[in-house]
């Protein structure tokens, strides 16, 4: 399997459900102590079933997916990636350089048949730390190709008080992993939609990110609304964006809803917004 397997016709329709223990405070905001692995296990299941026919791949991590939920992707005949990083990461975001989760591998990754693995990179580069995420990315993107398995690579921004500073932050990320050559770039939409409304703004970051990155990449949603992210994501493929990779602005009100509703809140209201994103890139 590679990065291919994660495509139809060359555009990403990723379902993101990567998440780990943050997703105790968005299944239950009020007590996230209460929500159990099990509970976290059980959406994750429901999320697969329910829309991985109408994804490209599935983004998957090893605590509450892998192997857990590795059977019920493949049999919806999709490819999955599988997430490296250690979690912890936004307690303390220059603390120390990326590493991966304590008993997992690369080569793990790849013998648990995923098409890909995922690197998520808390990354400033206009801060110090960044040399040294840049550098543990390169060592272990350097040990992902020698296993021979593809590295889709998240650098996501923090700290930003300044809106008006995200399309430079952005774009010198951009260029900075670039340089370093991973399969996939997974990126934040470069400007602030609530700061800035202007779609020709958004069109040109968005098309200025494709002009420094030769290798394809791909729109992340992040916690804001499907409306929101829908537009962005007509701008980026508009742009010369790869394709998408959603999370929780998809499948959030699912994550809220009652397990025994979960379903029926799944079929009748995210499978739907689903097909449309897979709509926006074909």
């Amino acid at each position: 399997m590679g990065v291919n397997d994660l495509t139809h016709n060359g555009r990403f329709g990723v379902l993101a459900i990567d998440h780990r223990d943050s997703l105790r405070s968005v299944m239950s905001p009020d007590n996230p102590d209460a929500v159990t692995s099990e509970d976290i296990v059980a959406l994750k299941r429901h999320l697969i079933v329910g829309l991985a026919s109408y994804a490209t791949g599935v983004m998957l991590e090893p605590e509450y997916s892998i192997p857990q939920l590795v059977d019920e992707t493949l049999s919806a005949g999709v490819g999955f990636t599988a997430a490296l990083e250690a979690q912890g990461y936004m307690a303390d975001p220059e603390a120390a350089p990326v590493g991966l989760l304590d008993g997992w591998s690369v080569q793990a990754a790849a013998d648990c048949g995923a098409a890909a693995a995922k690197l998520l990179v808390l990354y400033r580069p206009d801060r110090p730390h960044a040399a040294a995420q840049t550098q543990a990315t390169a060592q272990i993107l350097a040990e992902c190709r020698r296993v021979g398995i593809a590295l889709l690579v998240e650098p996501l921004f923090y700290g930003l008080d300044d809106p008006a500073a995200r399309p430079q932050i952005v774009l010198d990320t951009v260029e900075r992993f670039a340089a370093i050559s991973p399969d996939v770039l997974k990126l934040p939409f470069p400007v602030d939609p609530a700061y800035d409304p202007e779609r020709a703004r958004w069109k040109a970051a968005c098309a200025e990110i494709t002009a420094r990155c030769d290798i394809p990449w791909t729109l992340l949603s992040g916690g804001g609304t499907f409306e929101s992210y829908q537009f962005q994501l007509d701008v980026a493929m508009d742009s010369g964006c790869a394709g998408f990779t959603v999370g929780r602005a998809l499948w959030g009100k699912a994550a809220l809803a009652p397990p025994p509703k979960r379903p029926s809140v799944i079929s009748n209201l995210i499978a739907p917004r689903l097909q449309t994103l897979r709509n926006m890139i074909t």
